[in-house]
């Protein structure tokens, strides 16, 4: 077995990070669980600042500020959009109100990275991309695994053939949801649901692995509690360029438990496992088929930063860096969209989550897959 082991980026809450030269200025929308770890990952990241933040409450605002070094602070979303201080948005916001701020966002011009999912539809999510292609204004949808350096070397592996044709690829994802407060956010009517809070997780590896395939049928089933979907099992179906077969991408999302949380991706020539909790790769196992029964392993390591908080809000929160240094390598080249993220991955990841919340709850109005134009944007 060969053993390549990264050396963990060496880094330090920086207590005076707004006298930076010239760093990269964000301002957050949202004053939640989320935000808070973004804000804490800003800090560590050189080059980025937390500028300003707003709350509906202002007063949760001022104590968010106060936490975290953020000089300004408000109770309305539009003073941050509006601000000359912020050079980029980070919208935080439960999911149902996402597209509503991404949308103010972008036509005030402001760069706008939205959290996961972008927005609740597919119809939506493309609106908002048409937005920023015509405001000519810089949009991500913050799946932030994809910025992580194993994710990027999957890629690279994936891309060079070594695995062979891939054949298939399996993943889960599981949370136990708090069945004892149905106000929490999860049990939202809308924005709710296993789904639209972490299938996207698996749902983007299918671009992963067939980077240059067609999106062709969508299938899956599941459980409803509360009435939003609580266990799903779905399989996705890629037509691949210039190969006999169909690819394959089947995976489980659940709130009913903590699951493994495990990627694994089967070529005709090998596999790679991204070991748990692959939504935060930190180690990518790669092997080599020589023979029925014999592999050869190659490891990579790839270990998160030092970490000078001592309480995250999610686990894993520090690797936010990876993104927040994305974002800002994109927008110094100039570009509207991260090549970590891109606009055709963000309506193809849409279009699925739709399938899925469609078939397993009953929406209604589902898309049909196999003559949609939006995955080919």
């Amino acid at each position: 077995m060969l053993h390549f082991k990264a050396a963990a980026p060496m880094i330090t809450r920086r207590l005076f990070s707004s006298q930076q030269l010239n760093p990269m200025k964000w301002g957050i929308l949202s004053a939640g669980r989320i935000a808070s770890d973004y804000a804490k990952a800003i800090t560590i990241t050189d080059g980025a600042v937390a500028s300003a933040v707003a709350a509906r409450c202002p007063t949760k605002a001022k104590e968010f500020a106060a936490l975290h070094g953020i000089d300004k602070s408000y109770g309305c979303y539009h003073d941050v959009i509006n601000s000359p201080e912020v050079d980029v948005v980070y919208i935080a916001t439960t999911a149902d109100h996402h597209f509503k701020w991404a949308k103010q966002s972008l036509l005030a011009g402001k760069p706008t990275v939205v959290e996961k999912p972008m927005t609740l539809r597919l119809a939506d999510t493309k609106e908002l991309i048409d937005l920023a292609r015509q405001n000519n204004t810089f949009l991500m949808e913050g799946m932030w695994t994809r910025c992580f350096p194993a994710m990027h070397k999957l890629r690279q592996i994936i891309a060079s053939k070594e695995l062979g044709q891939i054949v298939y690829c399996q993943g889960d994802f599981g949370w136990k949801f708090p069945t004892n407060n149905l106000d929490d956010r999860i049990w939202y009517k809308e924005s709710g649901g296993v789904t639209l809070d972490i299938g996207m997780y698996c749902a983007q590896i299918g671009r992963v692995a067939f980077p240059n395939a067609q999106l062709k049928d969508v299938r899956a089933t599941g459980t409803v509690k509360n009435g939003v979907d609580y266990s799903v099992m779905a399989t996705v179906r890629y037509q691949q360029e210039d190969e006999a077969e169909d690819g394959l991408l089947q995976f489980a999302v659940t709130g009913a438990a903590n699951t493994e949380e495990r990627l694994v991706i089967q070529g005709t020539k090998g596999r790679a496992i991204l070991d748990a909790p692959f939504h935060v790769p930190e180690r990518l196992r790669v092997s080599k088929d020589q023979g029925r029964g014999e592999t050869e392993e190659i490891v990579y390591d790839y270990p998160l930063p030092n970490d000078p908080f001592e309480v995250w809000n999610n686990p894993g929160s520090i690797g936010f860096f990876h993104q927040i240094n994305k974002v800002g390598k994109a927008l110094k080249e100039g570009r509207n969209d991260c090549d970590s993220y891109t606009w055709h991955d963000s309506l193809e990841v849409a279009l699925i989550v739709d399938e899925i919340v469609d078939q397993v709850r009953g929406r209604g109005d589902s898309n049909d897959v196999s003559s949609s134009g939006a995955c080919r944007q």
